[in-house]
């Protein structure tokens, strides 16, 4: 029992720090800096479609 608790401490622990690693990686990154921004990424995809498009859109 002594065993299996000092590995699970381990697991959560090593876990915990590579989330942790990845979090800071994401805010250093700049992922968080504009969280509103990401709605308005679908607008101007279609606007760059429809303006140079090969697809059908209209010119």
């Amino acid at each position: 029992m002594l065993i299996l608790t000092i590995v699970l401490l381990i697991a959560t622990t090593l876990l915990g720090t590579i989330f942790f690693g990845l979090f800071r990686w994401a805010v250093k990154d700049g992922q968080f800096d504009d969280p509103e921004e990401a709605k308005y990424v679908i607008f101007r995809e279609e606007e760059k479609h429809a303006n140079g498009a090969v697809d059908g859109g209209i010119k």
